[in-house]
């Protein structure tokens, strides 16, 4: 079965989207704290994101939708076992389609500095390296700008 994303709605899919973010983005960074009921994941304009592949969920994203041009990637997970197959582009890429999907023409992350050559080859663009966090964007049509 081909690997698509799936808009978590669930009690099933936000568990295993919790799951995989905790345990990936908190836990395996020796990191506390993880908030499930954190409330940004259930805002209107939030989409939380589960990447199924073989009918099971292998990783995680939120696309933010900040106006009708800008969305921003939050929190992208693929299971521990599952990284370095290229689950992490699939899920990109669906997450790109997804936000086009939407209207939207520009993307931004905060990605994790041991991220950021992943985020390179996807075709994205460092704005801000200094950050602990680098600030990274991508156009999803040729020519357009965030302005």
């Amino acid at each position: 079965m081909p690997s698509h994303l799936k808009r978590v709605e669930s009690d099933g899919d936000w568990a295993a989207y919790h799951s995989i973010r905790k345990r990936i983005l908190w836990e395996d960074r020796g990191l506390g704290g993880y908030d499930e009921r954190h409330p940004d994941d259930r805002l209107a304009d939030n989409h939380p994101l589960l990447l199924m592949h073989d009918g099971a969920p292998v990783g995680t994203a939120r696309l933010d939708v900040v106006d009708q041009r800008l969305g921003i990637v939050r929190l992208v997970a693929i299971e521990a076992g599952l990284q370095r197959r290229g689950l992490g582009r699939i899920l990109m890429r669906q997450v790109e389609s997804y936000a086009r999907g939407l209207g939207l023409v520009w993307l931004e992350v905060n990605a994790a500095k041991n991220a950021e050559g992943f985020y390179q080859r996807l075709g994205w663009e460092t704005v801000h390296s200094d950050r602990k966090n680098p600030l990274m964007t991508k156009a999803l049509n040729a020519g357009d700008s965030p302005s």
